[in-house]
């Protein structure tokens, strides 16, 4: 607090739940410190701007990166922050409308962020990805935050398993989910206003053997985008899906949260 700032005034008592309800970026300041000391720990989700074939919008990951965190954060009881909606995505930045930022940017937000949080007395932050191609720059950010704030990674925990138990067409690669079955029926659940199904056709790319570890932009080996059958999609499977990873990052969040100081 700034010389002169008066100190913050606590919110009326008949409004201190709705206030403990209200994520960071909607709180005013005086309200803030009561939300902190409630809720010692902040979410940080990270979505992505990238192509999802012909009939998912740019913006899916960040979509569905915002309703995770909403859920996680009232499950769990945390201060969720705004969503970054920008991330990695090099494999994909060749195609139009595609926004990618490198992993060194990533973790200098998060560091750069982890910095204002201490010094709002923000005991440990989760930070929480929607998109594949963060999850390296996260768990990069959660080391070096290591002394400063404590911090857990998570990218879509327990995904290939509900994944194998739901998905009906075949998947086009082991450890791949763009555009498929598997996201456009998560889609179909979290905002299916945006889905065009009209537009969905399946693309199974031939990937070349070395696809694991040369660096290979996906535009080379799809046309459109697609990585399976985004036609076998169903709102159903989307929400068995992500039922599956937010109690998977529910009970990873917990478990953290009893070894905290």
């Amino acid at each position: 607090m700034t010389a002169g700032t008066r100190p913050p005034q606590l919110p009326e008592t008949d409004s201190i739940r709705e206030v403990l309800m209200t994520p960071w970026g909607e709180l005013t300041w005086p309200e803030l410190p009561t939300a902190v000391a409630e809720h010692r720990v902040a979410l940080l989700a990270f979505g992505a701007i990238e192509e999802h074939g012909p009939h998912l919008p740019l913006a899916t990951d960040d979509l569905v990166a915002d309703h995770l965190a909403r859920r996680l954060a009232d499950r769990v009881g945390l201060l969720r922050l705004p969503t970054v909606p920008y991330g990695q995505v090099w494999s994909l930045e060749h195609f139009p409308g595609s926004l990618s930022v490198g992993d060194d940017t990533l973790v200098a937000l998060i560091t750069d962020l982890a910095r204002g949080l201490v010094r709002n007395e923000v005991r440990g932050l989760v930070l929480l990805s929607a998109h594949l191609g963060n999850a390296a720059a996260l768990k990069r950010a959660s080391r070096e935050l290591e002394g400063t704030l404590p911090a857990l990674a998570l990218t879509y925990p327990g995904l290939r398993e509900v994944s194998d138990r739901v998905r009906e067409a075949p998947d086009s690669r082991p450890g791949i989910m763009h555009a498929d079955e598997i996201e456009t029926s998560i889609m179909l659940h979290v905002a299916p206003d945006e889905v065009r199904m009209e537009r969905a056709r399946p693309e199974y790319p031939r990937y070349p053997p070395d696809f694991d570890s040369a660096p290979v932009r996906w535009d080379s080996v799809s046309d459109s985008g697609v990585f399976g059958d985004p036609t076998a999609a169903t709102a159903e499977k989307g929400a068995v899906v992500l039922d599956h990873v937010v109690g998977e990052a529910e009970r990873l969040i917990r478990g953290w949260l009893r070894r905290l100081p």
